[in-house]
């Protein structure tokens, strides 16, 4: 089966200094990968080169398939098989969820989607919640509204950057219940993430990312000391 994301070989300068070198990184269909690195390290700056989002000052070599679609070669395509949930969800606060979700689902070539009422009920946001304008909406809630436009237009690929800042304890474990049930819906899930404990509930793979390179974290939640996440982000784990 063709991955829902490949990135290969990916290098990236900005104004002459390499953020990304070779990186390789693939999302299966039913998987959850969560990138950590410290502050600096690329992570934002990979999202971007998945979302071809860098403008001209970005000098960036490889290639990325999103559910085999060149980024490339067929932009539109690839990147409608894909929803983005930024660390401060864009929703408009003079909508209502079910207005945005309506708009938003507008803007783009989606053929079929989902119901939208069915969908925020599926993202755990309450009914009492889905006429009332956004702006009166927590953090957790209007990530519950992002959610459930990526199930509407039924999204193959979900991009989650730091989705748990911010969050009380119980909103953090609702959304991590939210991303185990993307998981289980086949969405392939990628999460940009600070928060170690979270990445370890919810993800079948955890990636490092230094010097411009992934690579694999093996820490169960027994060796989850301070003095291990020091060395996991100093590069020494």
């Amino acid at each position: 089966m063709t991955p829902l994301l490949t990135v290969n070989q990916l290098s990236l300068q900005f104004a002459g200094r390499p953020i990304l070198n070779a990186l390789n990184l693939t999302v299966e269909t039913g998987q959850v990968v969560s990138v950590l690195g410290s502050n600096g390290a690329g992570k934002s700056t990979l999202l971007k080169s998945i979302l071809g989002l860098h403008d001209g000052r970005v000098t960036q070599t490889g290639a990325i398939h999103i559910a085999g679609i060149d980024l490339v070669q067929a932009r539109q395509q690839a990147l409608s098989q894909l929803a983005y949930v930024p660390e401060q969800p864009a929703v408009y606060g003079h909508l209502s969820a079910i207005e945005n979700i309506r708009y938003f689902l507008s803007l783009g070539a989606v053929s079929q989607t989902l119901d939208i009422t069915t969908c925020l009920s599926m993202a755990g946001l309450p009914e009492q919640a889905w006429q009332r304008p956004c702006s009166d909406y927590s953090k957790g809630m209007k990530q519950k509204v992002m959610l459930a436009l990526a199930l509407a237009k039924q999204a193959r690929l979900l991009l989650l950057d730091e989705p748990n800042s911010g969050l009380d304890p119980q909103a953090t474990e609702e959304l991590n219940q939210l991303i185990l049930q993307c998981k289980q819906q086949g969405m392939g899930v990628l999460v940009v993430t600070h928060d170690v404990l979270s990445a370890m509930a919810f993800s079948d793979r955890l990636l490092m990312l230094a010097n411009g390179q992934l690579s694999p974290v093996n820490l169960d939640q027994q060796a989850l000391t301070l003095d291990n996440l020091k060395r996991l982000y100093q590069g020494q784990l």
